[in-house]
C-alpha cells in the first residue's frame, strides 16, 4: 500500500496572555459576510481574539452580526462599477475620505492582521493597512474575481480563493486555494436530527431568494410551484424571500391556496438544508459552498446582473460536477422549471447522486486553513508534524509530536 508523506500544521491554542486583534473588512451581502464570520469563529476557537468588523451597515450584515461581541464600524463607500460614469467619478472622489477613516480606525484599534472579505469596503481598509504596515489578506469567494478584489489584492500579502480556477487571476506567490469557509452552525447541522418541519410525507423544496432576496427568482419559483399544485403534484415548501418581497410571496401562496413556510431570512439555515430534498437558489459562492457542505442537490438560476457574470461561472462549476442543474434566468419559465422540479423529486436516485457529487466539492477545512494562516501572519507560530496519507483509501494518519 503506497503512502505519501506531507507536513501537517498542528493546531495549538493561544496562551492565556496572547490576544490577537483581527479586523474583518467587507460585507453588504451574505456572500461576503458569512465567510468572514466563519473565519472569525475559527480564529476564536484558538484563543483570545479581539475583532473589529468594518462593513457597509446594510440590513443583512447587521442581522448576521447581531449578538456578536465584536466591535462594528460602518464605512460609507460607493461601488466603482454599475452606477454610470457620474457614479464612478463620485466613488473615486470619495475613496480618499474612506481611506482616511479606515486609517484612523486601524490606528486606534491596532490590529495584528486584517482580512478583506470582498465588497467595496475592503479596498480602502486594505489600503489603510498597507499604509500602516499591518499584514493583510484578501478572500475571493467567486470563481471570477470582481474589480474591487483585483485592485485590493495589490495591498494584500495573501489572497485566499474558493475555486482552483481562480488561482490564475492572482500572483502565484501570494494565492492560496482554501475553498469557501462555511459557518460553524451549518457544519454542525450535518450531525443534528432533522427539524420537525414535515407535516406529510411530501417532497421537501427549499427556495432561497438570497440573503437580500431576489424578486425575479421569488416569482419564478412561486409560479412553478403553483403549476405543480394545479397538476396535483404537491410538496412541502420553505421559501426565504428577503425583506422586500415577503408580503408579496405570502399573499401569492395564500391566494393560490398553497401551504408554505415563508420567511424573509432564515437564521439557522443549516436546519433548512437538512430538511430539504431539493434547493432552488441563486449561485452566490457562499450558497454553493453551503450546498456542498450539506451534500444537497440544487437547481441554480444565477443572478443575471452579477459583476463579471461571476454567478454564471460559479453555477457552471457545480453543473459540470453533476451536483446541480443550471439555467439562465432568461431561458427558463415557470412551466419548464416546474417540469425540472417534478422530474428531480420523482427520481430519488438522481437526487442522491447529485448530493454525493456536491459533497465531493466540499472544503471542510477552509475556515481553519484561513484562520491558522492569519494567526501566523499576526506573528504566532504553529508546530508541524508529519502526515501520512493512504493514497489508496484516502485516510489520514497523523503522527504525534
Amino acid at each position: 500500500m503506497s503512502r505519501d508523506t506531507h507536513k501537517h500544521k498542528t493546531i495549538t491554542k493561544l496562551s492565556n496572555y496572547q490576544i490577537i486583534k483581527l479586523v474583518v473588512a467587507g460585507g453588504g451581502t451574505g456572500g461576503h459576510v458569512f465567510p468572514g464570520m466563519a473565519v472569525a469563529e475559527a480564529m476564536e476557537s484558538y484563543g483570545r481574539i479581539d475583532i473589529l468588523w468594518i462593513g457597509t451597515g446594510r440590513p443583512v450584515e447587521k442581522m448576521a452580526l447581531s449578538g456578536r461581541k465584536w466591535a462594528y464600524q460602518i464605512l460609507e463607500t460607493r461601488p466603482l462599477r454599475g452606477s454610470g460614469l457620474a457614479g464612478t467619478i463620485r466613488s473615486l472622489a470619495g475613496l480618499p475620505f474612506s481611506t482616511i477613516r479606515a486609517f484612523s480606525w486601524l490606528k486606534s484599534f491596532r490590529p495584528h492582521v486584517v482580512l478583506g472579505v470582498g465588497g467595496y469596503v475592503s479596498g480602502p481598509v486594505l489600503l489603510a493597512a498597507r499604509m500602516l504596515r499591518i499584514p493583510a489578506a484578501l478572500h475571493e469567494q467567486n470563481l471570477i474575481p470582481g474589480l474591487t478584489n483585483r485592485l485590493a489584492s495589490r495591498f494584500a500579502k495573501t489572497v485566499f480563493v474558493s475555486f482552483k480556477k481562480t488561482v490564475k487571476y492572482f500572483p502565484k506567490n501570494r494565492v492560496i486555494f482554501t475553498g469557501n469557509p462555511v459557518r460553524k452552525s451549518i457544519i454542525q447541522s450535518q450531525k443534528q436530527k432533522l427539524p420537525n418541519y414535515q407535516i406529510t410525507k411530501l417532497p421537501n423544496l427549499l427556495v432561497l431568494g438570497g440573503s437580500q432576496g431576489a424578486r425575479c427568482l421569488n416569482r419564478l419559483a412561486g409560479s412553478a410551484i403553483k403549476v405543480l399544485w394545479q397538476s396535483d403534484f404537491h410538496l412541502e415548501i420553505i421559501h426565504q424571500t428577503g425583506k422586500l418581497d415577503v408580503s408579496y410571496v405570502e399573499k401569492f401562496y395564500k391566494d393560490a391556496n398553497i401551504p408554505a413556510k415563508v420567511t424573509p431570512f432564515i437564521s439557522n439555515i443549516g436546519e433548512s438544508y437538512s430538511w430539504a430534498d431539493l434547493v432552488i437558489c441563486r449561485a452566490g459562492a457562499s450558497t454553493l459552498a453551503e450546498l456542498a457542505t450539506m451534500g444537497k442537490p440544487s437547481i441554480l438560476i444565477p443572478y443575471p446582473w452579477a459583476t463579471e457574470s461571476h454567478q454564471d461561472a460559479n453555477a457552471r462549476e457545480l453543473s459540470e460536477a453533476g451536483a446541480a442543474k443550471y439555467f439562465l434566468e432568461g431561458e427558463i419559465g415557470a412551466i419548464k422549471l416546474a417540469g425540472e422540479i417534478q422530474s428531480l423529486l420523482e427520481d430519488p436516485q438522481k437526487l442522491i447522486n447529485m448530493g454525493e457529487n456536491a459533497r465531493k466539492l466540499e472544503k471542510p477545512t477552509a475556515a481553519a486553513e484561513m484562520a491558522s494562516t492569519l494567526i501566523e501572519m499576526a506573528g504566532h507560530t504553529f508546530s508541524y508534524s508529519e502526515t501520512e496519507t493512504n493514497s489508496l483509501k484516502g485516510s489520514i494518519v497523523r503522527n504525534h509530536v
